[in-house]
C-alpha cells in the first residue's frame, strides 16, 4: 500500500493570483494559497498598496495606492520582478527592496524592457535593487528575451495590461502559468481591460515536489503525490528521472482552471542510469537541478548550459560543488554547469548558503545541514511531509 503526500500551492502559480486579485473588480478567494515567506512576501507587499487579505482565503480589492514606505520582498525574485512590472503598468510609483541575497541579483532583465515602454526606473548601479519605480509604462511593446525567464516575461505582461499590442518573444520558451490565467479568467489586454474576481484552487507546488519524489526514490515502499500541477514546462524534472531509470507514473490527469493536474506514482527501486542535462532542458529544470543532483551521486551527474544557477539564491553551482566535495565526492566545475563523477559520499554536516532548495536537496538525501530553518522561504511543510515518507 503507497503512501500519499498532498503539496502545498504550487508557489509560481500562487504569486500570480494573488497579484491578479490586486487588480480585479471584487473579492477573489484562493484555496491551498502556497504558505512559504516568498508567497507571504508578496501579500505583504499587496496589503501595503491597499489589498485586504484575509486568513479564510480571501483577498478583497482596495484601489491601489503609492505605499507609504519600501516594498519589503524578502528574498522573493518572484515578487520583486513581476510586482515591479504590474506596478508600472498601474502607474504607481514604488521603491521595491529586500533582504541581501535579493539585493545581489540582477534586475536590470526587467528595467530594461519596462524602460522601453516608457516607465522611469532607478536601480542601485543600474544592476540591483532597491528598485526605484518613479513613473509607470505609456505604451506596449514586442520583447525578446536574451535570457528565458518566467519572472521577466510576467513582469512585462503584467506592466502591459493596458496596451493591447504587448508581447513577449522567447527563443527557449518558459513557464506559462501568466498567459494560461490570461486564458482562464478571459483578461484581454488593452485600455479598457478588466479582471474578474475569480475563485481559485492552487494545485501542488511541483517544485517542491520534487526534493521528496528524490527521497522517496530510495524508500522501500511506493508514494503517491496527489493533486500536483503537471504543466509541461514543470515537469521536466519527472523526464529527467525516468531517463535514469527512475520507475513513476502519471495517474488521474485532469484539467483545473487550465492547466494540467494529476497524481504522481513513485515506485521503489531507485535510479539505473546517470543524470544528464542539456543545456536545452535547463530551463524547464532550472529550480529542480540541486535535487537531481543528490539523486543522481551514485551513479553520475551533469549539466550544462546552467548559469543562470549563479544568480538564483545563492551562486547554486558553487554551493552543490562546495558541498559535494565536503562528502567526499570527485566533481568538475564549470562556468555554467558541473559533473559529478559516481560514487558513495560520506557522512558530513553541509553548508546550505541560506538557500532553500540547497538545503533541501541535501536533507532529502539524508544529509546534515547547517540552516535548516532556511526551507521555509518556499515549503513550511518540508519537515513534515518529509519524516512521512522516510518513517
Amino acid at each position: 500500500m503507497s503512501k500519499s503526500i498532498e503539496l502545498p500551492g504550487d508557489k509560481s502559480i500562487s504569486h500570480r493570483v494573488a497579484m491578479l486579485a490586486a487588480l480585479a473588480d471584487n473579492a477573489c478567494t484562493f484555496t491551498n494559497f502556497n504558505t512559504g515567506a516568498d508567497c507571504q512576501s508578496t501579500l505583504e507587499c499587496l496589503c501595503a498598496l491597499g489589498l485586504e487579505a484575509r486568513h479564510s482565503g480571501v483577498f478583497q480589492r482596495n484601489p491601489l495606492r503609492a505605499p507609504e514606505q519600501p516594498l519589503d520582498c524578502g528574498n522573493s525574485g518572484s515578487t520583486i520582478r513581476m510586482l515591479t512590472g504590474l506596478l508600472a503598468g498601474q502607474q504607481i510609483p514604488a521603491i521595491l527592496s529586500g533582504d541581501l541575497s535579493l539585493m545581489k541579483r540582477p534586475m536590470k532583465r526587467i528595467a530594461e524592457p519596462l524602460r522601453q515602454m516608457g516607465a522611469v526606473i532607478e536601480l542601485q548601479n543600474d544592476e540591483y535593487a532597491p528598485i526605484q519605480l518613479i513613473e509607470g509604462t505609456k505604451q506596449g511593446i514586442e520583447y525578446t528575451l536574451p535570457v528565458s525567464s518566467a519572472q521577466v516575461k510576467t513582469a512585462v505582461l503584467f506592466a502591459g495590461l493596458k496596451f493591447a499590442n504587448t508581447s513577449v518573444i522567447e527563443a527557449i520558451p518558459s513557464r506559462d502559468h501568466t498567459e494560461r490565467l490570461f486564458e482562464h479568467l478571459q483578461i484581454e489586454p488593452g485600455p479598457s481591460v478588466k479582471i474578474p474576481a475569480f475563485s481559485y484552487i492552487v494545485p501542488g507546488d511541483p517544485s517542491s515536489a520534487a526534493f521528496l519524489i528524490v527521497a522517496a526514490l530510495f524508500q522501500k515502499e511506493e508514494v503517491l503525490f496527489r493533486n500536483i500541477l503537471l504543466n509541461q514546462h514543470r515537469t521536466g524534472f519527472l523526464r529527467v528521472l525516468e531517463r535514469a531509470g527512475a520507475s513513476l507514473r502519471i495517474v488521474e490527469e485532469r484539467i483545473q482552471q487550465n492547466e494540467l493536474v494529476g497524481d504522481i506514482q513513485i515506485q521503489k527501486d531507485g535510479l539505473k542510469e546517470p543524470i544528464v542535462i542539456t543545456a536545452e532542458e535547463v530551463t524547464g529544470v532550472i529550480d529542480e537541478i540541486p535535487a537531481l543532483t543528490v539523486a543522481g551521486m551514485t551513479y553520475g551527474f551533469e549539466v550544462y548550459g546552467a548559469k543562470e544557477l549563479r544568480y538564483k539564491e545563492s551562486d547554486r553551482i558553487t554551493a552543490m560543488t562546495s558541498n559535494l566535495r565536503t562528502l567526499g565526492m570527485k566533481v568538475e566545475e564549470w562556468d555554467d554547469g558541473y559533473r559529478v563523477f559516481p560514487g558513495k559520499p560520506r557522512s558530513a554536516r553541509l553548508r546550505t548558503f541560506s538557500d532553500h532548495r540547497i538545503a533541501m536537496a541535501f536533507l532529502a538525501a539524508g544529509f546534515a545541514v547547517d540552516d535548516p530553518e532556511c526551507v521555509t522561504i518556499s515549503f513550511p511543510e518540508f519537515f513534515y511531509l518529509l519524516n512521512k515518507i522516510i518513517s
